[in-house]
This record gives structure tokens, C-alpha cells and sequence, in this order.
């Protein structure tokens, strides 16, 4: 993963949009404890930044990114994985495109 981070950076900077405090934050992001992999997404610029984080080690993330004044936005999985809920009418679409395929 930070083979990953380094050739993200790399990219980034040789693409202008990595700004050097969000190299920093990264970086500093990069050395909590339970960090997978933090970057820039998209088009870079000071707009956002991302962080993979395994267990409960968000809420390091979130105490950090605050004292900075950076937002953090926390999603998690959620257990049960991909569902399709009935009250969604786009489901009609998916199940019958998905029971059409027949695997042999």
C-alpha cells in the first residue's frame, strides 16, 4: 500500500494537483496506526482527500483531520453487503437483467 501512496504522490505532482499540505496531511495520515492507503482522488486540488482505514482506527483519522480543519466524511461496509431493497423500483431492472444471465 505504500508502494501505491508513493506512486500516487509521484503522479500527482508530476500532474500539478497534489499541493504540498495535502502531501503532508497524507503522509502524516499514513503513519496513524491502522491506515491501509490515503490519497487524492480525481482531479487532485484542495478539495478532498481519502483514507482507508481497517477497524475502528476512522476515529484517529477524524481527531487528526479536525485539528487541521478537515472534514471527514466516515462511511463503513455494512455487513450484510449488497442488497437490493424492494421499495426501490429500479430493482425490477437489475433482478430480471440478473436472473436473464445464465451461467453454464
Amino acid at each position: 500500500m505504500l508502494g501505491i501512496r508513493y506512486h500516487m504522490r509521484l503522479m500527482g505532482e508530476a500532474a500539478g494537483i497534489e499541493p504540498e499540505s495535502q502531501i503532508k496531511l497524507l503522509d502524516a495520515t499514513l503513519n496513524l496506526e491502522g491506515m491501509l492507503l490515503a490519497g487524492v482522488p480525481g482531479a487532485g486540488g484542495f478539495d478532498a482527500v481519502f483514507a482507508v482505514t481497517l477497524g475502528d482506527s476512522g476515529s484517529n483519522v477524524t481527531k487528526i483531520w479536525s485539528s487541521l480543519n478537515v472534514l471527514a466524511l466516515l462511511v463503513k461496509e455494512d455487513p450484510c453487503g449488497i442488497s437490493l431493497e424492494s421499495a426501490d423500483p429500479r430493482t425490477n431492472e437489475i433482478t430480471s437483467a440478473v436472473s436473464s444471465i445464465h451461467i453454464e
